[in-house]
């Protein structure tokens, strides 16, 4: 005996629907979620705008300057006068990583360019500026 229609047999059609659904609802969630990990944002600064490519990394070494005055190191608050030494153990741990000098735009050139003295003598092989994006249009 023969039955016209076995439960042995192959499903020929998957339903992609709900996976396709899965994924965008994940892929939203990304988008969503992703602006909010910047962990390095305990001091606000005005960035200026550029037309270049900003390296974004967690592994980044940040040194903050703010129109005020005040330095910050990663997420800590440090003193100019001690951020060459924390700079100098943080570079000597981690020689590959990026220095990364956040300064607001009111802050005065000088400043910056201590900054950036600081992060040489420090050891570090690559600094960069941040900046927020603008269009190639502007």
């Amino acid at each position: 005996m023969q039955a016209g229609n076995s439960s042995n047999g192959i499903i020929s059609n998957m339903q992609l629907a709900p996976l396709v659904d899965i994924a965008l609802v994940l892929v939203i969630i990304f988008m969503v979620t992703a602006p909010l990990l910047d962990a390095n944002n305990t001091v606000e600064v005005d960035l200026p705008k550029a037309a270049t490519v900003e390296a974004k990394s967690e592994d980044n070494i940040t040194i903050t300057l703010d129109a005020s005055g005040q330095t910050a190191l990663n997420k800590d608050l440090v003193p100019l006068s001690k951020l060459e030494p924390a700079v100098k153990g943080m570079v000597a741990k981690h020689p590959d990583r990026l220095v990364l000098i956040r300064a607001d735009k009111k802050v005065l050139h000088q400043q910056i360019l201590e900054v950036l003295n600081i992060a040489k003598k420090s050891g570090a092989k690559k600094i960069a500026i941040a900046t927020i994006q603008r269009s190639r249009a502007q």
